[in-house]
């Protein structure tokens, strides 16, 4: 993947906005598909580690690292003006022992203009234990940080999370899904043909839950949150997509060979499932069947010679193409 990401803040056609994000600045760009071109018209310079995009509300946060400390920041894609900046200082957290290695790993997600989730942890991936270590709920109005539990309804743990992605639906109401399961279905199945049924191995669990931003911010936790999906060691998902308020993703049935397509309908409730094997297939294979109206630019664009190259990431699909700079 290249290291300039473009990310559209309008929909991507022969000329169209979009956020350039490079590892030591941030950009607002004029995109041009037709001709080939990219204009800059503001630029930020800044380093980070982690960033989270929201093109609805025009924000761009990012967390860096700072010795023992953690340094969250916002900035207006309007204006382009930093909002203000909030630490997390880390020895409230982590052990001596943790602290001394620089090494972390972690995840920033945009909630709304005032707050942001952050998961982290500081020690090396270990089979047998979650990925992360905390996650915290931060408020970059007031400064608050508040470590949050945790735990879903079901038992099952946030430290595990997998995947994410704020949920905007056409009654203007404000999601965040979160699955958990930091394992690929391939993986599932093969350790499936080898399990322990009375001590099968610790992340077997797949989890799909939905939380109202606003219930999370509210109470603070993650006891209001929906489960969609529960799958054990014997089941695995792929290809979660949400378009047009329906939630989308294949299972697979290890135990009886099978595979299924589940739509949930948010806005009503309602749940389809189909074991049609064509139309399974077309689900699975949508990256590479069903391509954009502009990807007829896409493909001139990546042949260009004396060009940059820049990914641009438009929702679920990714792909690289050449630009020249204009002033």
């Amino acid at each position: 993947m290249s290291n300039k990401q473009l990310i559209p803040t309008n929909e991507v056609k022969e000329e169209f906005e979009a956020i350039l994000v490079e590892r030591d600045s941030i950009a607002h760009c004029e995109i041009n598909l037709k001709n080939g071109t990219i204009k800059n018209n503001q630029r930020f310079d800044t380093h980070y580690d982690e960033f989270a995009l929201d093109t609805v509300n025009n924000e761009f946060c990012f967390s860096l690292k700072a010795n023992n400390s953690i340094n969250f920041h916002r900035i207006n894609l309007q204006t382009f003006s930093q909002i203000n900046a909030i630490t997390l200082d880390l020895n409230n957290y982590f052990s001596s022992e943790e602290l001394k290695e620089e090494s972390y790993y972690s995840k920033l997600i945009y909630l709304n203009h005032q707050y942001l989730l952050y998961w982290i942890t500081k020690r090396e991936m270990n089979y047998g234990r979650p990925f992360y270590q905390c996650i915290f709920l931060v408020n970059t109005s007031t400064g608050e940080i508040k470590r949050l539990n945790p735990y879903l309804p079901n038992g099952d743990n946030l430290l595990r999370l997998d995947t994410s992605k704020n949920i905007y639906l056409s009654n203007h109401h404000h999601f965040l899904l979160l699955k958990t399961g930091r394992i690929r279905p391939y993986e599932k199945q093969a350790m499936y043909k080898r399990v322990d049924i009375e001590n099968p191995y610790h992340d077997h669990l797949e989890s799909i839950y939905l939380i109202e931003i606003s219930s999370l911010i509210n109470q603070q936790n993650f006891n209001n949150a929906t489960l969609l999906s529960l799958l054990n060691y014997s089941g695995a998902s792929e290809n979660l997509r949400y378009e047009n308020n329906v939630l989308s993703y294949v299972v697979s049935d290890f135990t009886n060979n099978t595979k299924e397509l589940i739509k949930h309908d948010l806005l009503d409730g309602d749940v389809s499932k189909f074991q049609d094997d064509q139309l399974i297939r077309d689900y699975l294979n949508y990256d590479f069947e069903i391509l954009p109206n502009y990807y007829h630019y896409i493909s001139k664009l990546s042949k260009q010679e004396k060009s940059n190259t820049y990914n641009l990431i438009d929702d679920e699909l990714s792909f690289n193409l050449k630009l020249n700079e204009i002033s």
